[in-house]
Parts: C-alpha cells; sequence; structure tokens
C-alpha cells in the first residue's frame, strides 16, 4: 500500500448542500424535488441505488425512508424534508473541493431543467440556505404582512480522530471560537427575519445559518441547534470521529470555498495535535456568533471573553492562524496546499485586520452581495431578499465551469458572475493551477476523486453494476462478496492501477482488493 499523505491532504472531507427546488406554479415541493431526481436518472447523470442503513447509527429509520440515487461521481442524491439534497464524495484538498461544488451545481441546474420539461412548468434551483415567507395570517409574533424566515442546511464533514473527540468540552473549547469568527470569509449573507439580539425586524447578515443557533452543542440540525454538531456517525471505522459542521453555508466564491476547505483542514490538524487547547473563551458563545452576523456596516465584530476583556473576531482568527504555525513547525508535516492556504489565510486576515472589505467582492460572497445591495439600492425588505435569490440561483450560467464561457451564448438572470469570481480566485490563489479547473470540473461530474475510497465504489459501479447489491459510505455489498471501505483511503486509484478495468473479472477485482485488505474482503 502506498504510503499516506501527509497534512491536510490526510484529512478526508465532503459537503452536503440542500437545494430548494420551486416553481411559480403552485406544485407541491416534495414533487418538483422528485420531479428533479428523476429527471438526472433519466439524463444518466445517476442510477438508484439500495442504500445501506446499518451503517447509519442513530438515523437508521430516517435513512430507512429515503431513496437514494447514486450521481456517476459517486455523489449522493435524496429528497431531504423536501429539498434536493447531493451529497459530494469525499475528497482530501482544497481543489476538490471547489471542483466537486461546482460539479453539484451543475447537476442541480441539470436536475431542474429535466424537472421544467417533464412537469411543462419552469422550474428553479437555488443554492441558499434560507426561505422567507410573507405571513398572511400573523402567527408566532410574526405581524400580519411581515416575513417569517425557515432555515436549511448545508453541511461540511471532516474526518477526525475519535480519541481527539472523547472529551467534548475540549471539543467545544476548541472550536467554537472558530466557527463563530470564520464567517467572516465564510458567510454567504442574506437576508432574514428573526434571531436578532433585542431587535425585531428584517436584516442582511453574514451568516444567515448563525441567527437560527440556540446553545452550544446539539444533536438536533433542524430545531434548537448548537454551533457543534455532537451526531456520532463517523462513515468510517470508530477510531474516526466524523465532525458534522452544520454552520456551513451555499458559497458560489470559487476562493470562498477554496479558503473554507483547507483553513477548515488546517484547524483540525491543529485540534488533534493539542495545539488548540489553549483557545479563547467566549463569555456567551450564541451572542457573540449572532452579534458578529448582525454587525455588517461598522464591522466592529466585537467579542466578550470569559475573562471580561474584549477583543474582536479578527484576533480570535490569529490566534488559529499562530496555532497553525505552531503545529506545522513541530510535526513539520505540511503538504503544497497547507503552504497555499496558510500564506492566503494570512494575507486574508491582514486586509480584515485593516477592515477592507470592500476588497472581497467577488471573492467573500456576504460581501459581494452587500455591494449587490448597495448598488441596487432595493426599496423594501422583498426587494433585498429577491436581489439576494438571484445571486443564490443556478441557472445557464453554470456552464461557464464547462469551458462553455467564451461562446457568448449563455442566458443567465443570476447576479453571480463566474467569470468575475474566478478571477478573483485567480489573482489571490496565483499557485493553484487554474488553468486546469475547467478540466477538473469536467472530471469531477463523472469521475470519483482518485485518492479516496470513492474511486473503488464508483468505478465498481460502473464495471459490474449488476452485481451490486447495495451501498453506503463505508459499505458495498456484491452478489460475490462484502467490501467494508472502513479506511477513508483504501482501494483508491494508485492502490488498485488498472485492476477495475474494461474485460476485467469481477473475481481477479476482488482478488487484488483482498490481498491490499484481507480482513476487508469478505467472500
Amino acid at each position: 500500500m502506498k504510503e499516506r499523505t501527509k497534512g491536510t491532504e490526510s484529512k478526508i472531507r465532503g459537503i452536503e448542500q440542500e437545494y430548494p427546488v420551486s416553481a411559480k406554479a403552485n406544485l407541491n415541493p416534495a414533487m418538483l424535488v422528485n420531479a428533479a431526481i428523476q429527471g438526472l436518472k433519466r439524463s444518466a447523470l445517476s442510477r438508484d441505488v439500495v442504500w445501506d442503513t446499518v451503517t447509519e447509527v442513530s438515523q437508521e429509520v430516517h435513512e430507512s425512508k429515503i431513496t437514494s440515487s447514486l450521481g456517476n461521481n459517486g455523489c449522493r442524491i435524496y429528497n431531504d424534508m423536501d429539498h434536493l439534497e447531493i451529497s459530494t464524495p469525499s475528497y482530501n484538498n482544497p481543489f476538490d473541493a471547489i471542483a466537486y461544488d461546482k460539479a453539484s451545481e451543475i447537476y442541480a441546474f441539470m436536475a431542474a431543467k429535466e424537472a421544467s420539461t417533464a412537469l411543462k412548468k419552469e422550474v428553479f434551483v437555488h443554492k441558499n440556505n434560507v426561505a422567507n415567507i410573507t405571513v398572511t395570517e400573523g402567527p408566532q409574533r410574526v405581524k400580519r404582512g411581515g416575513i417569517k424566515t425557515n432555515t436549511y442546511a448545508t453541511h461540511g464533514n471532516i474526518l477526525t480522530l475519535r480519541e481527539a473527540c472523547k472529551d467534548w468540552a475540549r471539543v467545544e473549547k476548541s472550536l467554537i471560537p472558530w466557527i463563530i469568527t470564520r464567517i467572516l470569509f465564510t458567510g454567504a449573507g442574506d437576508v432574514v427575519s428573526g434571531g436578532f439580539v433585542g431587535k425585531e425586524g428584517v436584516k442582511f447578515v453574514i451568516s444567515p445559518r448563525a441567527m437560527f443557533t440556540h446553545q452550544k452543542s446539539s444533536l438536533a440540525t433542524t430545531r434548537n441547534r448548537g454551533i457543534l454538531n455532537t451526531r456520532d456517525q463517523p462513515h468510517a471505522a470508530r477510531r474516526y470521529w466524523r465532525l458534522h459542521d452544520i454552520h456551513y453555508e451555499g458559497l458560489r466564491s470559487e476562493y470562498a470555498i477554496f479558503m473554507r476547505d483547507i483553513a477548515q483542514a488546517l484547524v483540525i490538524c491543529a485540534f488533534e495535535t493539542g495545539f488548540l487547547d489553549d483557545a479563547p473563551e467566549l463569555e456567551d458563545p450564541v451572542r457573540a456568533f449572532k452579534d458578529i452576523s448582525q454587525d455588517t456596516q461598522e464591522c466592529e465584530w466585537q467579542i466578550k471573553l470569559k475573562t471580561g476583556e474584549k477583543t474582536d473576531a479578527v484576533a480570535i482568527l490569529r490566534y488559529y492562524i499562530e496555532a497553525i504555525e505552531r503545529m506545522l513547525e513541530d510535526t513539520g508535516e505540511e503538504s503544497k496546499w497547507d503552504e497555499i492556504g496558510l500564506k492566503a489565510f494570512k494575507r486574508l486576515i491582514d486586509k480584515l485586520e485593516s477592515r477592507r472589505i470592500e476588497e472581497f467582492v467577488d471573492g467573500i460572497d456576504w460581501v459581494t452581495k452587500l455591494a449587490l445591495l448597495v448598488n441596487y439600492e432595493p426599496k423594501s425588505a422583498s426587494d433585498g431578499i429577491s436581489i439576494c435569490n438571484q445571486y443564490a440561483l443556478l441557472d445557464e450560467n453554470v456552464s461557464f465551469y464547462l469551458g462553455d464561457s467564451e461562446k457568448g451564448t449563455i442566458k443567465s438572470y443570476c447576479l453571480f458572475n463566474p467569470k468575475d469570481s474566478l478571477a478573483f480566485a485567480e489573482r489571490e490563489l496565483p499557485q493553484v493551477d487554474w488553468a486546469s479547473f475547467t478540466q477538473r470540473v469536467k472530471y469531477a461530474l463523472s469521475n470519483a476523486p482518485e485518492q479516496t475510497r470513492d474511486y473503488f465504489k464508483v468505478a465498481m459501479l460502473k464495471k459490474y453494476g449488476s452485481e451490486v447489491r447495495s451501498i453506503s459510505w463505508s459499505t458495498m455489498q456484491l452478489n460475490a462478496a462484502t467490501v467494508i471501505l472502513d479506511e477513508p483511503f483504501m482501494l483508491n486509484k494508485d492502490e488498485m492501477g488498472d485492476e477495475i478495468r474494461d474485460g476485467q473479472e469481477l473475481a481477479e477485482c476482488l482478488a487484488v482488493a483482498k490481498k491490499l485488505y484481507p480482513t476487508k474482503i469478505i467472500c
């Protein structure tokens, strides 16, 4: 077996994105989502699979009711509470974080397009995290004619070591200040109603998810949400803990997606190795989360510590950078992505420290949306909501990521400009090979990342689909064998070589896998 990668490349991660599907016609949301999923299967972008619920600890009943499809790239596709949910395959670097995120956007757009054809009604899909509803009867503290905001999910996942998470108080101390302050560059921005501290009304905020947080930690993800989520579903061997981060948001900017991924991976590495044990403790984390999110004008981002001292969010982010630097110096393990990411992270913090927010238009989503609101000067809250929704709309401009930007035939009503966004990423991250990005997105539409176990799963389905009885993140049941995929990098392309190829007998392929992992292949 090939030696494992070092630094953050050793960290497996992925994104679960819930896409709202809608139509101007009064159609049932579940019907719209199901039509979208059926459309992906008709267009041969996905196939139905039997999802193995044995590994879904604590959610077996819920999972058993879900009909799952698997995309050609290994993403899981299903109807989650009337949202189109697409969970990316596992990856281990920020370049793939963007490529598979954009592949997910293309899947979602194609699903809506196919649903439009089938239903003979125009169907829309957005990449955001809130739904604003005009109240006509005035229930639950909302005045008649006011706006009520519901929120739904973008969840990030990263495998860490169970040993590091056994003391949950340590997890809270190390990571809660990070989750609260990182919104300065990971916040999607949106217009919301509710969640304000001591205030009412409708307001543009940095992080819509932050406004609907109630406690430090929770098992629930839909009600009484915590800043941290305690769900214990590793989707891997029990020596791992999958940190299920429910405070990711639907981002469009390549730069923001890159920085969120690499910064998160670096922070988790520092956490595992004990470099965050002295993290500053906040007096009231939930209030701080909401206060920072609301501060889009003065940008003071003040936080009160348990010691009684006051600081700001940027100072806490700088603490994490310094901890990461100590960790990298101590371990001596640094991938090329760590070097690129840390350098960009430090430059980002310097600009935030001097409050040069305007320099992040087209790079950080909440800043870009705020600039659009200033430019369009909405006359009402509804106008502001519409502007944010137009930024989140997935339409024909997603074809930009397939190399169609020069054709001049893309008709788009979306306010997100992929050309400007990519240009920003190219300026701020010059060491990244952006010339290959379009090719990588094309690859990501039909293939799993080569470095992870998802390579094996997808290749097996393509070559021996009729032999597959069920599948999950960490299992594959074949007619001839059970494959336990509980190590996230096992049976990747390097390990399997050319064994999964046209003309190769299944028995030969399984023999190679069993030689590598004799206890994981049960014939």
